[in-house]
């Protein structure tokens, strides 16, 4: 039962934090998404072997010896997002910057090393304005998992009830006891016998299940690059990148029975900033064709947590105690802070440049989920091996996930361009692991999304004013398809092979379309 173990340890592992990360934030915030000028965009941001761009500068820093000229470029974006569970539409749009950029070109008067260029780069890499609303008929009660994890606490031995009790003058329970815990023997989710608790009998009733998920924020990074041509044949970059993270999630889950319910809130808010660098080479072995290859080292990031939760129930005609009143559980705000390692990253890219007429180029990635790493801050009084199961399930559950990236542009004119793209993102989970829907989840917050294949269809035009002014356009349809889970389903299990599926979430289907418009305006002098 190594999987159901972990999943009702876990919570009581959180002795000084109470709170704990997993593998679910550490995708989250591993995962970038297609981000980039208009150009890059329209191109399917295939522009790891082009450079000349400063979203191709991102991607692969030997780019920027592209440039025989220096350059001021900034992209705005409008975005609309829409989350669609069953026949509910729930939408948000938002306007921001995209990119702003300056390269640098400096003359050196030498034949083998002609000139050096130095960068820096704003780029967007992730948005997460996101709304979602979900409803229908529940399989299993979010009740019957806080009973499942509370009961194999403490290594199957349950908790002491005294333990959980919200009150005056008594410890504070959610410094170090499971919260899902404490809010649902305090909102008489569970009653007590000895140190195990029955679920509240609620009449063999179907739940009704909601889920009202928002979230907002931004990945961001800044890009510091130089580099330079070796004989006009060899191109190569050094970029150190410092990246910023800030997102705030909010969650509901409401379970309803024909007679009352509750419902559990989360509130939190993750701040980060991390660095790392990345290193790239581009060959052209003909002035028709060039080959790209870059590699991205992981981001050691810092992060920091601010938290709450509540339960507010109305549940008087299933609870037996005579002095039960509908009301409100809540844990004060605690904050927490935590390290997490990105994956590395590898970029191989091709492209085909024809005279002044026609481009196509081609990019391949690759990254380890597995390699990402929870750890605790240096200095921190915690334990070394805090995240070490957190850790070898983000081993066991996720793969390397490959991308795609391909895109062309014509010149139909000296001035005037079209471009059209495809990029291809692969879900990065082990395929049993997506099957079976139960993440290591941590704290209290249960709803979490299995994220499918993300496709972008991607098209634009471009314009040249005269030799120093542009402005480029592009359109962004982006579609995924993922499962979004109320909790985790929890298995049985003989040795490491899941057997009976004992608590079945039912997720729900959740289809995300996001619809971006972009302008870039550059100046080259």
């Amino acid at each position: 039962m190594k999987k159901f173990a972990y999943f009702l340890f876990s919570l009581v592992f959180i002795a000084n934090y109470s709170y704990s990360q997993g593998e679910v934030e550490a995708l989250k915030y591993s995962r970038n998404e297609l981000y980039g000028t208009a150009r890059s965009m329209a191109m399917g941001n295939a522009f790891g072997a082009l450079g000349g761009d400063i979203t191709g500068v991102s991607i692969n820093p030997a780019g920027i010896a592209v440039y025989r000229s220096s350059e001021v470029v900034g992209t705005l974006g409008i975005q609309q997002n829409t989350a669609k569970v069953g026949d509910i539409d729930k939408k948000v749009s938002d306007f921001n910057l995209h990119n702003l950029g300056f390269v640098g070109y400096f003359p050196l008067r030498n034949e083998v090393m002609p000139m050096i260029n130095f960068g820096f780069s704003y780029n967007k890499q992730k948005t997460f304005n996101t709304d979602i609303n979900a409803k229908g008929d529940g399989k299993s009660r979010m009740i019957d998992y806080i009973v499942d994890r509370t009961n194999g606490a403490n290594n199957n031995s349950g908790i002491n009830p005294n333990s959980l009790l919200v009150g005056d003058n008594i410890p504070d329970p959610f410094i170090d006891q499971p919260w899902l815990s404490v809010l649902g023997y305090n909102s008489k989710l569970m009653s007590p016998n000895g140190n195990f608790y029955n679920p509240l009998n609620t009449r063999n009733e179907t739940p009704f299940q909601e889920i009202i998920l928002s979230e907002r924020g931004y990945i961001d990074n800044y890009d510091f690059t130089i580099g330079t041509t070796i004989n006009n044949v060899v191109n190569v970059g050094l970029a150190l990148n410092i990246s910023d993270i800030n997102h705030s999630l909010s969650t509901d889950f409401l379970e309803d029975f024909n007679s009352g319910g509750y419902t559990l809130n989360n509130e939190i808010i993750t701040n980060g900033a991390g660095v790392g660098a990345k290193l790239g080479v581009i060959y052209r072995p003909v002035n028709t064709f060039r080959i790209g290859l870059a590699y991205h080292t992981p981001t050691w990031y810092s992060m920091s947590e601010i938290y709450k939760a509540s339960i507010d129930d109305d549940l008087g005609a299933y609870v037996v105690d005579p002095n039960y009143e509908k009301g409100r559980t809540y844990s004060a705000k605690f904050t927490n802070y935590y390290d997490l390692k990105t994956p590395d990253k590898w970029v191989l890219s091709g492209a085909a440049v024809l005279g002044n007429s026609f481009i196509l180029s081609a990019d391949y990635e690759v990254m380890n989920y597995r390699n990402m790493k929870l750890s605790v801050p240096s200095g921190s009084y915690s334990s070394k091996d805090w995240y070490d199961i957190d850790n070898d399930y983000i081993k066991k559950d996720f793969k390397v996930a490959s991308t795609v990236r391909v895109g062309t542009e014509y010149r139909f004119t000296p001035q005037f361009s079209g471009r059209l793209g495809y990029a291809w993102m692969q879900n990065p989970y082990d395929a049993d692991f997506s099957k079976a829907g139960d993440a290591a989840v941590s704290g209290s917050n249960t709803i979490y999304r299995m994220e499918g294949d993300t496709h972008y269809l991607t098209g634009g035009l471009g314009y040249r004013f005269n030799r120093n002014f542009y402005a480029d356009l592009a359109v962004v349809y982006q579609t995924q398809e993922d499962q979004l889970y109320p909790f985790p389903n929890l298995f049985t299990y003989n040795g490491d092979t899941r057997e009976e599926l004992v608590i079945d979430a039912s997720p729900f289907t959740l289809k995300n379309r996001s619809v971006r418009g972009l302008l870039t305006l550059g100046y080259r002098f």
